[in-house]
């Protein structure tokens, strides 16, 4: 911005210097949008009839003040693939553990079981299972490559909770006994037949 004045030596021009401002909203807010269409399928449509309708909608988190921090010099700015990847499990993990929390149980022991569990049962050379057990891996999971010096210290912590199991000899109900059930068991569906502890005899 530029400001000018004037004094007994003339017309004088200041150049005023403004610093960069980012809008930032308290944690959890979020904007969505949805459409809804219905439409009648016999004779003179009426949607109070027989109809069909298709609901869509999205959800997007707006940036609260420590996504504004982080982001302040660009986005993704001197960040690898892994550390990305484990930004966003952090973040999945550490939403997940609340809600156990919540729900009277251990969320870390619970978190730290499924990332044992994933890591002795379900990265075993030339086991590919189904998708569903694909979609668990894959979040239940953690990159190769190893963890930066720099980055949050939970994401050693998980790093080395996934490593560590690969070697553990001991199961891993017995590891975090602080969590009574698996949470793979719970998204394979194990659990709608009987409770199940995974070990090397007894997964799948």
């Amino acid at each position: 911005m530029t400001t000018t004045t004037t004094s007994g030596a003339g017309i004088v021009e200041k150049v005023h210097s403004r610093q960069k401002r980012y809008l930032a909203f308290p944690d959890g807010s979020s904007v969505s949008a949805a459409i809804c269409l219905t439409v009648g399928m016999l004779g003179n449509p009426n949607v109070n009839f027989i109809s069909w309708a298709v609901n869509w909608g999205v959800a997007y988190n707006l940036p609260n003040h420590n996504w504004v921090i982080q982001h302040a010099h660009g986005f993704a700015a001197n960040l690898t693939k892994p550390m990305i990847q484990r930004r966003s499990r952090r973040s999945f993990y550490n939403e997940l553990q609340t809600a156990i929390d919540h729900m009277g149980f251990n969320g870390r022991d619970c978190v730290a079981r499924a990332l044992c569990e994933s890591a002795k049962y379900l990265q075993t050379p030339g086991r590919r299972g189904n998708m569903l057990e694909q979609l668990v891996r894959t979040v239940f999971s953690l990159p190769t490559a190893p963890v930066a010096a720099h980055e949050p210290a939970s994401h050693h912590e998980y790093d080395s909770i996934y490593r560590r199991s690969k070697r553990e000899l001991r199961d891993c109900h017995e590891l975090y006994a602080g969590c009574q059930f698996s949470l793979l068991a719970l998204g394979l569906g194990h659990y709608a037949a009987a409770p199940a502890q995974f070990n090397k005899h007894h997964f799948m």
